[in-house]
């Protein structure tokens, strides 16, 4: 084979092959992108959330253990002892057990590859779905203002678009006197390892592959618009099992968990 040929090979398979590799997968996630990372996004949560789900049970129970003593503004339901809840981002239902029984719940989520796993956690709970609305929280339009008693949301916050004008929808739904539970991972504070790694990668691909923000201070954003809650309590946390080496919590280990309340005027 002549010098020439092996140059011409070494080029082709070099360069060439990877660059039109790179072409195809540039194709594919142009046209098919946004389902790809949802149902990737799904796969990676379901598997996910087990081990966090069992190490913090005891933990998230206690944050909603208030919602049990919570009366409905409506009073047909206040009579009844129920509430109506809204769950932004509720993925497969892993909040059920938290739920005051035979709550009416209705839910906000943007990906559709959670529905079937909800709807086959729901069946062995005893809440009853009124609603499961395929849309984001920045935008709710199909919730009826102050219609609801509890807004929940946990993990979710540091996904929305536009953190702002989420906080705004849920201060919309609730009903006067309503609830907001959070349950959110933040930004650590500055001058630690944690907060400029989360900086790093939020601004290079953390966002791009898991549609999500590791440096968001959700608890300062939540408490900084009086117009909007007329009382905030919040704590922040680190998860126990954020210690292991390779755990991609440990990326997330700080957390808020919160009780917002919406005035009564």
């Amino acid at each position: 084979m002549a010098t020439s040929d092996v140059v011409f090979q070494g080029v082709l398979y070099y360069c060439f092959v990877p660059i039109l590799i790179k072409f195809l997968i540039f194709m594919l996630l142009n046209k098919y992108g946004t389902s790809i990372k949802e149902r990737l996004i799904c796969v990676f949560w379901n598997h996910a959330m087990i081990k966090y789900h069992t190490a913090l049970r005891d933990m998230k129970k206690a944050h909603f253990n208030s919602m049990k003593y919570h009366k409905s503004a409506d009073l047909y339901l206040r009579n009844k002892g129920l509430l109506r809840i809204l769950e932004i981002g509720a993925g497969s239902g892993a909040n059920f057990e938290f739920f005051p029984p035979n709550s009416k719940l209705t839910v906000v989520e943007p990906n559709a590859f959670f529905e079937p796993h909800f709807y086959e956690r729901q069946k062995k709970s005893l809440i009853k779905v009124d609603k499961f609305l395929l849309t984001c929280a920045e935008d709710m339009k199909e919730v009826e203002d102050s219609s609801m008693d509890v807004v929940v949301s946990t993990l979710v916050l540091g996904s929305v678009r536009d953190l702002k004008q989420t906080l705004k929808e849920v201060h919309r739904v609730l009903a006067k006197g309503g609830k907001f539970y959070y349950w959110e991972h933040v930004h650590d504070v500055p001058g630690t390892w944690l907060h400029f790694v989360q900086n790093l990668l939020t601004y290079t691909i953390w966002d791009l592959i898991f549609g999500c923000h590791l440096n968001r201070n959700i608890d300062d954003v939540v408490a900084e618009d009086v117009s909007l809650f007329s009382h905030v309590y919040q704590e922040r946390f680190e998860i126990p099992f954020s210690n292991d080496r390779w755990s991609v919590w440990k990326l997330v280990r700080v957390h808020v968990m919160g009780v917002a309340t919406k005035g009564l005027i």
